[in-house]
């Protein structure tokens, strides 16, 4: 998953947590990884998560400490949200480790950096001493990513490795795959939400002329009952 989706998936954490009722827990259960005073700027769980960064116990690649605290919480819907995010994300760094590998046994660096001309500067690839530090780099200049796969099939096409094409296209099939059944569940969802918002509100209007006819059939008989009094 890239660094947007992850920034997405704090945001939506917090937004799940009630910080009136869990706050007070929360900073509780954090206190060891937190520096002295810290909690004093911390307003809502945001702010936690930040800060839990800040001291690198929360990472894109280091989810292990928020799944607990939202398993204590009780938290399970948020608990699954990051636990799928984690799975595609090792996935997708599973991915890079068998490329690193087969990268690594074929030893040609310099020519792997060529096939990168352009997407890294100058000084930067003077610092490269690896396959790994240099999808790092890739990484850092947003020119590779789980939805930026392009530079691996065309490392793989000029080293041929067609083996290697073929996993990023069954990779990017399998999340587009997933992608499409989020799509159709979160449009279904909708609909759902929109028809039963359309029955409360029909149930609604059916209670009020129910109402009304009640008033008026109410009404008619008092004044059937008042006519028949008249002497």
């Amino acid at each position: 998953m890239s660094v947007i989706e992850y920034g997405n998936l704090k945001y939506e954490v917090s937004e799940g947590i009630d910080w009136t009722t869990k706050g007070k827990r929360l900073l509780y259960m954090c206190k060891t990884f937190l520096p002295d005073g810290s909690e004093s700027n911390i307003q809502n769980a945001l702010s936690l998560l930040d800060k839990l960064e800040e001291e690198n116990r929360v990472a894109i690649d280091s989810l292990a400490v928020l799944k607990d605290l939202l398993k204590q919480l009780g938290e399970w819907n948020l608990f699954e949200m990051v636990e799928k995010f984690e799975n595609k994300r090792k996935e997708y760094k599973s991915l890079l480790e068998q490329f690193g590998r087969v990268f690594h046994e074929c030893n040609q660096l310099r020519r792997l950096i060529s096939v990168c001309e352009g997407k890294i500067s100058p000084e930067k690839r003077k610092h490269i001493t690896d396959v790994s530090k240099l999808f790092t780099e890739l990484e850092k200049q947003n020119n590779l990513g789980i939805e930026r796969l392009e530079i691996l099939k065309t490392m793989a096409t000029e080293m041929e490795k067609p083996d290697l094409f073929r996993q990023v296209e069954e990779f990017e099939k399998k999340r587009k795959q997933e992608e499409d059944a989020d799509r159709k569940r979160g449009k279904r969802q909708g609909e759902e939400s929109s028809m039963f918002i359309s029955y409360i509100k029909m149930y609604i209007i059916n209670g009020f002329q129910i109402l009304k006819l009640g008033i008026l059939l109410h009404a008619l008989n008092h004044n059937r009952t008042l006519i028949r009094s008249v002497p």
